[in-house]
């Protein structure tokens, strides 16, 4: 009776552990079911891309996709499915050539969150899309130019120039084909009655040889984003062309006329620099080397500030000397000065011809006694033999008719 007893004691503690059990897993599944439900925008990442690069490819198409994932789990693991990261890996490590790519998304390359452990129970039912679809080309870079392209007006009396750029180049990247369409870098610049100058830093657009944006130009990288941009503005102003004329050989300003052509350019510089600008000089003309009239080109030089903007390099200058006359003299005064030491100089020249200039006045007054001829002999090289040397030739007593003309003589020289 005893054993009986006993034996029930533990029949009834068994049935009440399995009791137990099947209550708590009763009610375990009741506060955690399993649901049926659809994760989406998971998500698709590439790994294995500096392989690519190396290989000179690249993903030319579908590099930013997501899929959705069909899943049966417990909620409690949805709620962990919620709060972490779930994306869908492809490795293209392994492509060497450029072409369409399809890979079927299965549970191999779906990466849950760090949260979910391997005993968690995920069924993916199924995903949408099946397949990772994405393109393979040829990855390509080159530096083409930036050009400038204005929009506008410029205010009277200023004067735009061409566009400068920092940098001068941008570098595209991308896919080959899209590369080879880009010819260069645009900016456009919109202004009205620009009076100073732009500078800016600008964004561009790529264009093809045909002058046209590039089709897909968003698919490719260029660098910089932004170039600096410089349009000058200067501003314009009519100058006279002038000679600078030196007295000489009886003559002063007052007896010549001067004609230059043009008798004026327009130039171009910053306002700063042309508010004092009212007459470029072309140079010297020293009368003492005018005979009668004299024509020649003068070249038209400005300050590196400024632009000549009429275009003529070079002036022609005519003078003219009036109301003079001229007169002929042989003189024999010659004399020799600062001979080298150790050195004899003697002129073989006995007498020159001099012709001199003032009104027929006072040139009836001169006579070849006044006339004096001087060879400086201090810069000569030292050498013996006959030679050329030039001469002053100065007419003392009269101030009122000069030399015309350069002269030389011929002289001896000999070591002493």
């Amino acid at each position: 009776m005893g054993k009986k007893i006993l034996d029930s004691r533990w029949l009834y503690a068994i049935l009440s552990v399995l009791l137990a059990f099947v209550l708590w897993f009763y009610v375990g599944q009741e506060a955690n079911p399993e649901v049926t439900n659809t994760l989406g925008h998971v998500q698709v990442t590439f790994t294995g891309l500096d392989k690519l690069e190396e290989r000179g490819l690249m993903i030319s198409q579908g590099a930013e996709q997501t899929v959705s994932l069909r899943i049966r789990a417990t909620r409690e693991v949805w709620n962990r499915l919620n709060q972490g990261d779930t994306t869908v890996s492809i490795d293209v490590s392994g492509i060497t050539e450029p072409g369409e790519q399809s890979v079927s998304v299965t549970t191999r390359v779906i990466n849950f969150p760090r949260s979910i452990t391997g005993m968690d129970a995920i069924d993916v039912q199924y995903t949408s899309p099946g397949t990772v679809e994405f393109t393979v080309s040829r990855w390509a870079s080159k530096e083409v130019p930036v050009q400038g392209a204005f929009s506008g007006s410029v205010a009277e009396g200023y004067q735009r120039e061409d566009f400068q750029f920092t940098p001068e180049t941008v570098t595209v990247s991308g896919q080959e084909e899209l590369v080879e369409q880009v010819d260069h870098a645009l900016v456009t610049v919109s202004q009205d009655d620009m009076d100073a100058t732009y500078n800016e830093d600008c964004a561009y657009t790529l264009v093809g040889a045909d002058g046209e944006p590039v089709a897909d130009a968003e698919l490719l990288t260029a660098d910089p984003a932004t170039v600096l941009t410089v349009l000058p503005v200067v501003q314009l102003k009519e100058v006279e062309l002038t000679v600078d004329i030196l007295p000489g050989g009886g003559a002063t300003e007052d007896d010549v006329t001067v004609d230059i052509e043009p008798g004026t350019i327009t130039v171009s510089g910053e306002a700063a620099d042309l508010a004092e600008l009212d007459s470029v000089s072309l140079g010297e003309i020293d009368l003492s080397q005018v005979f009668g009239t004299l024509t020649q080109k003068m070249p038209i030089n400005l300050d590196g500030t400024l632009e000549n903007v009429s275009g003529p390099a070079e002036a022609t200058v005519t003078v003219r000397v009036e109301g003079l006359s001229t007169k002929t003299l042989e003189a024999d005064n010659i004399e020799v000065i600062n001979k080298p030491e150790g050195y004899e100089a003697n002129p073989v020249t006995q007498s020159l011809t001099v012709l001199v200039r003032g009104t027929q006045e006072t040139l009836d007054a001169v006579t070849a006694s006044q006339i004096r001829i001087v060879a400086d002999l201090a810069r000569l090289d030292l050498s013996t033999g006959t030679r050329t040397v030039p001469v002053r030739v100065y007419l003392d007593g009269s101030s009122d008719v000069g030399v015309v003309g350069e002269y030389n003589i011929s002289i001896s020289i000999s070591r002493s």
